[in-house]
């Protein structure tokens, strides 16, 4: 397998920079190292215990709103 020399690189370097622009690729390398961020957060918060997640409201909750039924057959007496 061929391995790139630092000329090659840096050439291919100068090609990306003049094709994107440097804020360009600012930009993408920053939301490159967000998204390793928020996957590594992922996987740690994954592998915590089960007891630290969140856990049920304790205080029962006031004015629960009950289901409406609805008739779906029901149909509107034409208007005159």
């Amino acid at each position: 397998m061929h391995s790139f020399s630092f000329g090659e690189l840096a050439l291919i370097f100068g090609i990306v920079v003049v094709l994107f622009g440097g804020s360009r690729l600012a930009v993408v390398g920053k939301s490159l190292g967000e998204g390793i961020s928020n996957f590594k957060k992922g996987l740690s918060n994954g592998s915590q215990p089960e007891d630290k997640q969140l856990k049920a409201p304790t205080t029962p909750v006031q004015n629960q709103n009950l289901a409406q039924v609805v008739d779906v057959e029901h149909k509107d007496s034409p208007k005159s």
